[in-house]
Protein backbone atom coordinates (compact mmCIF):
# COMPACT_ATOMS: atom_id res chain seq x y z
CA UNK A 1 0.00 0.00 0.00
CA UNK A 2 1.47 3.41 -1.20
CA UNK A 3 1.35 6.83 1.32
CA UNK A 4 -2.16 7.75 -1.30
CA UNK A 5 -4.21 4.65 -0.67
CA UNK A 6 -3.42 5.51 3.03
CA UNK A 7 -3.95 9.62 2.62
CA UNK A 8 -5.85 11.40 0.39
CA UNK A 9 -6.73 10.00 -3.36
CA UNK A 10 -4.63 12.49 -4.84
CA UNK A 11 -1.36 12.51 -7.11
CA UNK A 12 1.99 13.22 -5.97
CA UNK A 13 2.01 16.32 -8.09
CA UNK A 14 -0.73 17.33 -7.00
CA UNK A 15 0.68 17.11 -3.41
CA UNK A 16 3.53 18.98 -4.72
CA UNK A 17 1.57 21.65 -6.09
CA UNK A 18 -0.87 22.32 -2.36
CA UNK A 19 2.13 22.21 -0.30
CA UNK A 20 4.50 24.44 -2.99
CA UNK A 21 1.31 26.97 -2.83
CA UNK A 22 0.61 26.88 1.01
CA UNK A 23 4.54 27.36 1.98
CA UNK A 24 4.14 30.28 -0.24
CA UNK A 25 1.02 31.48 1.29
CA UNK A 26 2.37 30.98 4.95
CA UNK A 27 6.11 32.89 4.11
CA UNK A 28 3.65 35.61 2.46
CA UNK A 29 1.81 35.96 5.93
CA UNK A 30 4.37 35.54 7.61
CA UNK A 31 6.10 38.94 5.90
CA UNK A 32 2.49 40.82 6.25
CA UNK A 33 2.77 39.80 10.00
CA UNK A 34 6.53 41.17 9.93
CA UNK A 35 6.13 44.33 8.42
CA UNK A 36 2.82 45.12 8.43
CA UNK A 37 1.94 44.70 11.59
CA UNK A 38 5.28 44.23 13.56
CA UNK A 39 4.78 41.04 15.39
CA UNK A 40 7.76 38.62 15.61
CA UNK A 41 6.35 35.70 17.57
CA UNK A 42 3.16 34.31 16.82
CA UNK A 43 3.40 33.84 13.27
CA UNK A 44 5.53 30.71 13.36
CA UNK A 45 2.08 29.16 14.66
CA UNK A 46 0.85 29.60 11.02
CA UNK A 47 3.27 26.89 9.68
CA UNK A 48 2.71 23.60 11.67
CA UNK A 49 -0.70 22.69 9.86
CA UNK A 50 1.48 22.82 6.89
CA UNK A 51 4.01 20.42 8.40
CA UNK A 52 1.24 17.97 9.84
CA UNK A 53 -0.40 17.88 6.03
CA UNK A 54 3.05 17.54 5.01
CA UNK A 55 3.68 14.72 7.27
CA UNK A 56 0.90 13.22 7.10
CA UNK A 57 1.25 12.66 3.06
CA UNK A 58 5.43 12.68 3.06
CA UNK A 59 6.03 10.67 6.04
CA UNK A 60 10.06 12.11 7.57
CA UNK A 61 10.96 13.09 4.49
CA UNK A 62 8.53 16.10 5.57
CA UNK A 63 11.83 17.03 7.58
CA UNK A 64 12.87 18.52 4.27
CA UNK A 65 10.03 20.89 4.42
CA UNK A 66 11.05 21.83 8.54
CA UNK A 67 14.68 22.58 7.31
CA UNK A 68 13.63 24.65 4.36
CA UNK A 69 10.92 26.28 6.88
CA UNK A 70 13.37 27.02 9.24
CA UNK A 71 16.32 28.13 7.24
CA UNK A 72 13.48 30.52 6.10
CA UNK A 73 12.53 31.66 9.39
CA UNK A 74 16.52 32.52 10.38
CA UNK A 75 17.29 34.28 6.76
CA UNK A 76 13.92 36.67 7.60
CA UNK A 77 15.08 37.33 11.24
CA UNK A 78 18.58 38.22 9.98
CA UNK A 79 17.17 40.40 7.11
CA UNK A 80 15.04 42.23 9.69
CA UNK A 81 17.30 42.42 12.96
CA UNK A 82 20.60 42.09 11.50
CA UNK A 83 21.26 39.53 14.07
CA UNK A 84 19.97 36.24 15.30
CA UNK A 85 18.74 35.56 18.55
CA UNK A 86 18.61 32.40 20.32
CA UNK A 87 15.07 32.26 20.28
CA UNK A 88 14.96 31.76 16.42
CA UNK A 89 17.33 29.21 16.86
CA UNK A 90 15.02 26.96 19.05
CA UNK A 91 12.09 27.83 16.99
CA UNK A 92 13.77 26.92 13.83
CA UNK A 93 14.83 24.01 15.06
CA UNK A 94 10.79 23.11 16.89
CA UNK A 95 10.16 22.86 12.82
CA UNK A 96 12.74 20.23 12.03
CA UNK A 97 11.94 17.80 15.13
CA UNK A 98 8.00 18.49 14.59
CA UNK A 99 8.17 18.01 10.72
CA UNK A 100 10.74 14.68 11.49
CA UNK A 101 8.17 13.61 14.63
CA UNK A 102 5.14 13.91 13.30
CA UNK A 103 6.41 11.97 9.46
CA UNK A 104 7.49 9.26 11.70
CA UNK A 105 3.68 8.99 13.97
CA UNK A 106 2.06 9.18 10.81
CA UNK A 107 4.60 6.43 9.04
CA UNK A 108 4.33 4.18 11.82
CA UNK A 109 0.29 4.22 11.65
CA UNK A 110 0.62 3.58 7.74
CA UNK A 111 2.66 0.34 8.63
CA UNK A 112 0.26 -0.91 11.29
CA UNK A 113 -2.75 -0.11 9.31
CA UNK A 114 -1.13 -1.96 5.94
CA UNK A 115 0.08 -5.06 7.82
CA UNK A 116 -2.42 -5.25 10.01
CA UNK A 117 -4.91 -5.23 6.61
CA UNK A 118 -3.03 -7.73 4.94
CA UNK A 119 -2.69 -10.14 7.67
CA UNK A 120 -6.34 -9.97 8.19
CA UNK A 121 -7.22 -10.50 4.43
CA UNK A 122 -4.46 -12.94 3.78
CA UNK A 123 -6.17 -15.81 6.81
CA UNK A 124 -9.68 -14.85 4.91
CA UNK A 125 -8.60 -15.75 1.59
CA UNK A 126 -8.92 -19.70 2.01
CA UNK A 127 -11.87 -19.57 4.21
CA UNK A 128 -13.27 -18.16 1.05
CA UNK A 129 -12.45 -20.67 -1.15
CA UNK A 130 -12.72 -23.72 0.92
CA UNK A 131 -15.42 -22.32 3.32
CA UNK A 132 -13.09 -22.95 6.76
CA UNK A 133 -10.02 -20.83 7.87
CA UNK A 134 -6.24 -22.23 8.09
CA UNK A 135 -5.88 -24.97 11.05
CA UNK A 136 -2.66 -24.57 12.92
CA UNK A 137 -3.13 -26.82 15.91
CA UNK A 138 -3.19 -30.17 14.75
CA UNK A 139 -0.33 -32.76 15.10
CA UNK A 140 1.34 -32.99 11.15
CA UNK A 141 -1.05 -30.17 10.02
CA UNK A 142 1.90 -29.02 8.26
CA UNK A 143 2.08 -31.47 5.65
CA UNK A 144 -1.77 -30.74 4.64
CA UNK A 145 -1.46 -26.98 5.03
CA UNK A 146 -2.26 -24.87 1.26
CA UNK A 147 0.81 -23.93 -0.24
CA UNK A 148 -0.72 -20.36 -0.58
CA UNK A 149 -1.25 -20.31 2.98
CA UNK A 150 1.93 -21.43 3.73
CA UNK A 151 3.53 -19.39 1.38
CA UNK A 152 1.64 -15.83 3.28
CA UNK A 153 2.96 -16.77 6.42
CA UNK A 154 6.35 -16.78 5.27
CA UNK A 155 5.87 -14.04 3.67
CA UNK A 156 4.49 -12.37 6.91
CA UNK A 157 7.88 -13.06 8.73
CA UNK A 158 9.09 -10.04 6.50
CA UNK A 159 6.23 -7.65 7.89
CA UNK A 160 6.86 -4.43 8.88
CA UNK A 161 4.97 -4.83 11.73
CA UNK A 162 6.47 -7.21 14.42
CA UNK A 163 2.69 -8.33 15.78
CA UNK A 164 2.50 -9.86 12.34
CA UNK A 165 5.97 -11.46 12.58
CA UNK A 166 5.24 -12.64 15.85
CA UNK A 167 1.99 -14.40 14.98
CA UNK A 168 3.27 -15.92 11.30
CA UNK A 169 6.05 -17.56 13.45
CA UNK A 170 3.46 -18.34 16.21
CA UNK A 171 1.92 -20.39 13.27
CA UNK A 172 4.61 -21.25 11.38
CA UNK A 173 5.37 -23.24 14.77
CA UNK A 174 2.75 -25.21 14.92
CA UNK A 175 2.76 -26.01 11.74
CA UNK A 176 5.89 -27.49 11.55
CA UNK A 177 6.31 -27.85 7.72
CA UNK A 178 10.15 -27.78 6.93
CA UNK A 179 9.70 -24.81 4.14
CA UNK A 180 9.55 -22.43 7.22
CA UNK A 181 12.98 -23.49 8.36
CA UNK A 182 15.12 -21.16 7.26
CA UNK A 183 12.68 -17.99 7.02
CA UNK A 184 12.19 -18.66 10.55
CA UNK A 185 16.14 -19.13 11.19
CA UNK A 186 16.94 -15.76 9.57
CA UNK A 187 14.13 -13.87 12.09
CA UNK A 188 16.67 -15.01 15.04
CA UNK A 189 18.36 -11.29 13.84
CA UNK A 190 14.68 -9.93 14.32
CA UNK A 191 15.24 -6.58 15.72
CA UNK A 192 12.57 -7.20 18.40
CA UNK A 193 13.40 -9.42 21.29
CA UNK A 194 9.51 -11.12 21.30
CA UNK A 195 9.77 -12.16 17.74
CA UNK A 196 13.25 -13.50 18.19
CA UNK A 197 12.02 -15.50 21.25
CA UNK A 198 9.12 -16.85 19.29
CA UNK A 199 11.55 -17.71 16.25
CA UNK A 200 13.43 -19.57 18.59
CA UNK A 201 10.50 -21.23 19.59
CA UNK A 202 8.93 -22.04 16.58
CA UNK A 203 11.81 -23.35 15.67
CA UNK A 204 12.38 -26.02 18.23
CA UNK A 205 8.69 -27.19 17.22
CA UNK A 206 9.79 -28.25 14.05
CA UNK A 207 11.98 -30.85 15.37
CA UNK A 208 15.30 -32.66 13.27
CA UNK A 209 14.28 -30.50 10.10
CA UNK A 210 15.83 -27.60 12.27
CA UNK A 211 19.01 -28.86 13.45
CA UNK A 212 21.30 -27.96 10.78
CA UNK A 213 20.21 -24.05 10.55
CA UNK A 214 20.45 -23.72 14.29
CA UNK A 215 23.83 -25.60 14.94
CA UNK A 216 24.99 -22.79 11.98
CA UNK A 217 23.33 -20.09 14.32
CA UNK A 218 25.26 -21.20 17.33
CA UNK A 219 28.57 -18.79 15.11
CA UNK A 220 26.39 -16.36 14.26
CA UNK A 221 28.07 -12.44 14.79
CA UNK A 222 24.67 -11.64 17.15
CA UNK A 223 24.75 -12.90 20.07
CA UNK A 224 21.06 -13.40 20.98
CA UNK A 225 20.57 -15.39 17.49
CA UNK A 226 23.53 -17.94 19.02
CA UNK A 227 21.61 -18.13 22.20
CA UNK A 228 18.20 -18.75 21.15
CA UNK A 229 19.37 -21.27 18.66
CA UNK A 230 21.28 -22.78 21.20
CA UNK A 231 17.46 -22.83 23.22
CA UNK A 232 15.74 -24.24 20.12
CA UNK A 233 18.75 -27.22 20.42
CA UNK A 234 17.78 -27.75 23.50
CA UNK A 235 13.98 -27.99 22.58
CA UNK A 236 14.33 -30.36 19.70
CA UNK A 237 16.77 -32.83 21.76
CA UNK A 238 19.16 -34.20 18.88
CA UNK A 239 22.08 -35.76 19.43
CA UNK A 240 23.28 -34.29 16.35
CA UNK A 241 23.50 -30.79 18.07
CA UNK A 242 26.03 -32.39 20.63
CA UNK A 243 29.17 -31.29 19.16
CA UNK A 244 27.82 -27.88 18.07
CA UNK A 245 26.78 -27.06 21.49
CA UNK A 246 29.97 -28.47 23.09
CA UNK A 247 31.90 -25.31 20.94
CA UNK A 248 29.43 -23.32 21.99
CA UNK A 249 30.72 -23.43 25.98
CA UNK A 250 33.65 -21.52 24.56
CA UNK A 251 31.49 -19.08 23.55
CA UNK A 252 32.70 -15.45 24.57
CA UNK A 253 29.60 -14.55 26.11
CA UNK A 254 28.19 -15.71 29.75
CA UNK A 255 24.73 -16.32 28.73
CA UNK A 256 25.03 -18.60 25.34
CA UNK A 257 27.40 -20.56 27.02
CA UNK A 258 24.82 -21.24 29.75
CA UNK A 259 21.95 -22.11 27.41
CA UNK A 260 24.45 -23.90 25.33
CA UNK A 261 25.04 -26.05 28.58
CA UNK A 262 21.34 -26.30 29.33
CA UNK A 263 20.18 -27.34 26.03
CA UNK A 264 22.82 -29.92 26.30
CA UNK A 265 21.33 -31.11 29.39
CA UNK A 266 17.90 -31.65 27.89
CA UNK A 267 19.20 -33.69 25.36
CA UNK A 268 20.65 -35.65 28.17
CA UNK A 269 21.96 -39.32 28.22
CA UNK A 270 23.48 -39.28 24.63
CA UNK A 271 25.70 -36.32 25.87
CA UNK A 272 26.70 -37.93 29.08
CA UNK A 273 29.97 -39.21 28.14
CA UNK A 274 31.09 -36.00 26.10
CA UNK A 275 29.99 -33.54 28.64
CA UNK A 276 32.40 -35.87 31.55
CA UNK A 277 35.00 -35.91 29.09
CA UNK A 278 34.60 -31.88 28.68
CA UNK A 279 35.01 -31.80 32.89
CA UNK A 280 38.54 -32.59 32.03
CA UNK A 281 38.97 -29.36 29.70
CA UNK A 282 41.87 -26.87 30.09
CA UNK A 283 39.18 -24.87 29.09
CA UNK A 284 37.22 -23.14 32.72
CA UNK A 285 33.89 -22.06 30.78
CA UNK A 286 33.73 -25.61 29.32
CA UNK A 287 33.93 -27.42 32.25
CA UNK A 288 31.60 -24.74 33.79
CA UNK A 289 29.01 -25.82 31.70
CA UNK A 290 29.95 -29.41 31.23
CA UNK A 291 28.75 -29.33 35.10
CA UNK A 292 25.99 -27.03 34.69
CA UNK A 293 24.55 -29.40 32.23
CA UNK A 294 25.61 -32.83 34.26
CA UNK A 295 23.45 -31.94 36.85
CA UNK A 296 20.16 -31.84 34.97
CA UNK A 297 21.40 -35.59 33.50
CA UNK A 298 22.34 -37.15 36.96
CA UNK A 299 23.27 -41.09 37.19
CA UNK A 300 26.06 -42.43 38.85
CA UNK A 301 28.91 -42.32 36.44
CA UNK A 302 28.29 -38.36 36.03
CA UNK A 303 27.94 -38.29 40.24
CA UNK A 304 31.18 -39.88 40.33
CA UNK A 305 32.79 -37.50 37.51
CA UNK A 306 30.95 -34.42 39.40
CA UNK A 307 33.00 -35.23 42.77
CA UNK A 308 36.08 -35.88 41.39
CA UNK A 309 35.86 -32.24 39.73
CA UNK A 310 34.96 -31.26 43.66
CA UNK A 311 39.09 -30.32 43.68
CA UNK A 312 38.98 -27.67 40.69
CA UNK A 313 41.52 -25.55 40.67
CA UNK A 314 38.67 -22.75 39.93
CA UNK A 315 36.25 -22.04 42.43
CA UNK A 316 34.18 -21.04 39.73
CA UNK A 317 33.95 -24.13 38.57
CA UNK A 318 33.96 -25.86 42.02
CA UNK A 319 30.53 -23.30 42.66
CA UNK A 320 28.89 -25.36 39.68
CA UNK A 321 29.93 -28.42 40.37
CA UNK A 322 28.43 -28.09 43.90
CA UNK A 323 24.96 -26.71 42.37
CA UNK A 324 24.71 -29.51 39.88
CA UNK A 325 25.47 -32.37 42.90
CA UNK A 326 22.70 -30.14 44.39
CA UNK A 327 20.39 -30.63 41.76
CA UNK A 328 20.80 -33.78 41.65
CA UNK A 329 20.03 -34.52 45.55
CA UNK A 330 19.11 -37.52 47.59
CA UNK A 331 20.73 -39.92 44.90
CA UNK A 332 24.37 -38.52 45.13
CA UNK A 333 24.42 -38.50 48.87
CA UNK A 334 25.92 -42.16 49.59
CA UNK A 335 28.41 -41.29 46.58
CA UNK A 336 29.47 -37.65 48.99
CA UNK A 337 29.62 -39.56 51.82
CA UNK A 338 32.04 -41.89 50.13
CA UNK A 339 34.13 -39.32 48.69
CA UNK A 340 35.35 -38.20 52.24
CA UNK A 341 37.42 -40.94 52.00
CA UNK A 342 40.11 -39.30 49.83
CA UNK A 343 39.17 -35.76 49.75
CA UNK A 344 41.73 -32.55 49.48
CA UNK A 345 41.06 -30.14 52.24
CA UNK A 346 39.36 -28.43 48.97
CA UNK A 347 37.21 -31.05 47.97
CA UNK A 348 35.91 -31.76 51.76
CA UNK A 349 34.91 -28.56 51.86
CA UNK A 350 32.82 -28.35 48.34
CA UNK A 351 31.47 -31.87 49.59
CA UNK A 352 29.70 -30.29 52.91
CA UNK A 353 28.62 -27.35 50.87
CA UNK A 354 27.15 -29.59 48.43
CA UNK A 355 25.47 -31.25 51.46
CA UNK A 356 24.58 -27.94 52.58
CA UNK A 357 22.19 -27.65 49.09
CA UNK A 358 20.97 -30.97 48.97
CA UNK A 359 19.28 -29.99 52.94
CA UNK A 360 17.20 -32.17 55.14
CA UNK A 361 17.07 -35.16 52.79
CA UNK A 362 21.03 -35.47 53.61
CA UNK A 363 20.70 -35.31 57.99
CA UNK A 364 19.91 -39.18 58.58
CA UNK A 365 22.38 -40.55 55.75
CA UNK A 366 25.14 -38.18 57.91
CA UNK A 367 24.24 -38.90 61.00
CA UNK A 368 25.24 -42.46 60.71
CA UNK A 369 28.37 -41.57 58.99
CA UNK A 370 29.37 -39.95 62.18
CA UNK A 371 29.76 -43.01 63.95
CA UNK A 372 31.25 -44.61 60.35
CA UNK A 373 35.25 -46.61 61.44
CA UNK A 374 36.86 -43.65 59.25
CA UNK A 375 37.27 -40.39 60.41
CA UNK A 376 38.02 -38.72 57.57
CA UNK A 377 34.11 -39.65 56.92
CA UNK A 378 33.10 -38.80 60.50
CA UNK A 379 34.29 -35.20 60.39
CA UNK A 380 32.97 -34.65 56.75
CA UNK A 381 29.62 -35.35 57.80
CA UNK A 382 29.87 -33.17 61.07
CA UNK A 383 30.80 -30.27 58.97
CA UNK A 384 27.89 -31.02 56.66
CA UNK A 385 25.62 -31.42 59.00
CA UNK A 386 26.76 -27.89 60.14
CA UNK A 387 26.37 -26.77 56.88
CA UNK A 388 22.47 -28.21 56.48
CA UNK A 389 21.93 -26.13 60.26
CA UNK A 390 19.18 -28.83 60.79
CA UNK A 391 18.66 -29.11 64.08
CA UNK A 392 17.53 -32.88 64.26
CA UNK A 393 21.17 -33.79 63.42
CA UNK A 394 21.92 -31.88 67.07
CA UNK A 395 22.49 -34.61 69.57
CA UNK A 396 24.36 -36.65 67.18
CA UNK A 397 26.98 -33.66 66.87
CA UNK A 398 26.77 -33.51 70.60
CA UNK A 399 28.02 -37.13 70.96
CA UNK A 400 31.02 -36.02 68.25
CA UNK A 401 32.52 -34.12 70.59
CA UNK A 402 34.09 -36.49 72.47
CA UNK A 403 35.24 -38.56 69.51
CA UNK A 404 38.46 -40.52 69.80
CA UNK A 405 39.56 -38.25 66.89
CA UNK A 406 40.71 -34.32 67.99
CA UNK A 407 39.87 -33.04 63.81
CA UNK A 408 35.78 -35.05 64.12
CA UNK A 409 35.48 -33.35 67.55
CA UNK A 410 36.52 -30.24 66.02
CA UNK A 411 34.38 -30.45 63.37
CA UNK A 412 31.56 -31.11 65.13
CA UNK A 413 32.40 -28.00 67.63
CA UNK A 414 32.69 -25.95 65.02
CA UNK A 415 29.20 -27.47 63.10
CA UNK A 416 27.56 -26.36 66.70
CA UNK A 417 28.79 -23.35 66.60
CA UNK A 418 27.69 -22.46 62.72
CA UNK A 419 24.11 -23.70 64.30
CA UNK A 420 24.33 -21.71 66.98
CA UNK A 421 23.92 -24.62 69.27
CA UNK A 422 27.30 -23.84 71.38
Amino acid sequence: MNTGEFGWRSSAWQKLVVIILVTALFIALELVVHYGFGIDIIYTHFFYPLLILAAFWYQRRAVYLGVFLAGAHITVEYLQNAAIEPGVLVRAMMFIAVAYILGYLFELLERRYADYHSYLTGYTDRGADSGRHLETGEEGAGAAVHPRDLQRLIGNLQSKNPDVRYKAAEALGALKNPRAVEPLAALLADEESGVRWKAAEALGQMGRAAVEPLTESLSDPNVDVRWMAAVALGDIGDPRAIDPLLKALEDEDTYVRSRAAMALGRIGEPARDALIAALRSEKENVRWGAALALGSIGGESTIEALIRTLDDASPHVRHRVIGALDEIGSPAIPYLIRGFNACTPTSCQSIAEAFGGIGRPAVEPLTRALRDGRWEVRAGAAASLGEIGDPTGVDALIESLDDERPEVAAAARNALKQMKKL
